[in-house]
């Protein structure tokens, strides 16, 4: 059982699906690439709380010279958390890339 501080919920392990099969993504830079897929991201949902995170977690990408191939190939949401953004934001952005290529 894992021991959390009194009035929080503890946190759900992450796991690694394992290796994932290389995607093709659109012919944009790589970081406009990341910036289309962050407005996607946002149009998903309503809450702005939940669209600044969406922003902070590209703004960490961006800053960490990160393109959507590689935070897809990583397949790390626990690098965005531990760079301030929230869990389920940080899951969904590192996890959806594919949807979106196949969207495109």
């Amino acid at each position: 059982m894992m021991a959390t501080p009194a009035g929080t919920l503890p946190m759900l392990p992450h796991l690694s699906p394992g290796p994932v099969d290389p995607i093709v993504l659109p012919d944009l830079p790589l970081d406009i690439a990341v910036s289309e897929y962050c407005c996607w991201q946002q149009s998903r949902v309503d809450c702005d709380t939940l669209k600044d995170d969406i922003t902070k977690a590209r703004d960490v990408a961006l800053k960490n010279g990160f393109d959507l191939n590689q935070i897809h190939e990583d397949q790390d949401p626990d690098f965005f958390i531990q760079h301030g953004v929230k869990v389920g934001v940080a899951r969904r952005f590192v996890s959806d890339i594919r949807n979106w290529v196949e969207q495109l």
